[in-house]
């Protein structure tokens, strides 16, 4: 079974928003593509369902494969997309806390994180985005 997530990766002076729910993990906001959406109407409606940011642009990023960390017999493709958006990160919902993540968290291991937001990380930085 293959879940599906449309992922969004904001970046603000090289440094990645990061959210933080009822588990210990940080994970990048989005979610599931809901029947009839376009990704970027899911991301635009999980920005303001989570965070209370509106949506101004998407740009394809990577699409990452990676087992679930919930749920061992389940795979997750997340299509992550570089997003622009409005406004200041208000959390809401399943949200908790939000955190401004630095190249330098990520080589301290500041937070734990799961795989996806491992990978993720270490993309940009290579990029030289974060």
């Amino acid at each position: 079974m293959v879940r599906e997530r449309i992922v969004a990766i904001i970046l603000r002076d090289k440094k990645l928003l990061l959210l933080k729910g009822n588990s210990p993990e940080l994970w990048s906001p989005g979610g599931k593509q809901e029947e009839g959406e376009t990704k970027e109407q899911t991301l635009r409606r999980e920005l303001q369902e989570e965070i209370k940011l509106k949506l101004k642009s998407l740009k394809p990023f990577k699409t990452y494969f990676l087992k679930n960390p919930y749920n061992a017999e389940q795979m997750v493709r997340s299509q992550c997309f570089l997003v622009e958006a409005d406004g200041e990160p208000k959390p809401d919902n399943e949200i908790n806390s939000f955190v401004w993540f630095s190249k330098e968290d990520f080589h301290n291991k500041t937070y734990p994180m799961i795989e996806e937001n491992e990978k993720i990380v270490a993309d940009l930085i290579e990029q030289e985005l974060l």
